[in-house]
């Protein structure tokens, strides 16, 4: 199975039982993916890590990069904290990569105690795979590489990997309350998805289901009802707030609508430009 190094973000600074709380939730959300699916996997936890081994790869990446909470993640190998494995392993990894004249460098970092500083094991990797590949005539640049490689050693486990893929960051989904996302068009799509980012449910009224779906790749459970009053929508399925996909425009000519309602109303386009929202929406949809 191939094994994956999960980073999150602001979730590790909350309080110890929040961070627990939101972990619980992030893992939950990644192994829901995989279950409906019907894929197999396995989950790990360390402090401000997960690891997950799984067997589909391009599954598993797929996911990864549409679920919230996610900052970033890396297929990686691993080994032991000891320097000489590490060095192995990094020449073993950089061999597929390496070219005539190719730069490259060292990028370590370690959590626990070890016989070495992390710019210590950066160092004397770098001169491992230099020396490996000497014949190459590979160049050390610490600026601007062809190719990094990167370390990460927590307590007497270290993991190489040459990539690091972005996720969504944000709160994982379901750590918030609840949204009515009212969707008329599909620019309205992308005043659900931030409300989601935040780690709120969206329960997304539309006339035209098929508008919606595309939030449905980052939420499974993604809830769609029929259009209704805003208010009467709100209440019965129990909701904190309202997401309207409205500009500056649309709020001028239709802000009477909003009278009565006893709920915050959530514009989260209304400050970006067109081009903005035209990105966002390819991201929604890709």
């Amino acid at each position: 199975m191939a094994l994956y190094l999960i980073r999150y973000g602001e979730l590790g600074l909350k309080s110890q039982k929040v961070r627990s709380r939101f972990e619980n939730v992030l893992r939950n959300n990644i192994t829901s993916k995989f279950i409906k699916a019907s894929k197999e996997c396995r989950i790990e936890y360390d402090r401000g890590r997960i690891f997950l081994w799984a067997d589909d790869e391009i599954f598993t990446e797929k996911s990864l990069v549409k679920i919230f909470g996610i900052v970033s993640f890396s297929k990686v190998e691993e080994t032991t904290s000891d320097q000489e494995a590490i060095f192995q392993l990094a020449i073993n990894i950089a061999r597929p990569f390496f070219k005539e004249n190719m730069s490259f460098c060292i990028r370590a970092r370690r959590n626990g105690q070890h016989p070495y500083t992390s710019m210590e094991l950066a160092r004397d990797t770098g001169s491992a795979v230099f020396l490996a590949y000497e014949h190459l005539h590979p160049k050390v640049n610490l600026t601007n590489p062809d190719f990094e490689i990167f370390i990460e050693v927590r307590q007497n486990r270290s993991f190489v990997f040459t990539e690091k893929i972005s996720g969504p960051g944000g709160m994982p989904l379901g750590t918030q309350g609840r949204t009515l996302g009212i969707v008329e068009k599909q620019q309205d799509i992308a005043a659900c998805w931030p409300i989601m980012k935040r780690g709120c449910r969206v329960i997304v009224a539309v006339s035209d289901p098929g508008i919606a779906e595309p939030l449905r790749t980052w939420d499974p459970d993604l809830k769609i009802v029929g259009p209704g009053d805003l208010q009467q929508l709100a209440n019965a399925h129990r909701t904190d707030g309202i997401s309207l996909g409205w500009n500056i425009a649309s709020y001028d000519a239709r802000q009477e609508e909003l009278a009565g309602l006893d709920l915050p109303v959530f514009f989260p386009l209304i400050g970006m430009a067109d081009t903005d929202i035209e990105k966002l929406i390819a991201r929604i949809t890709g």
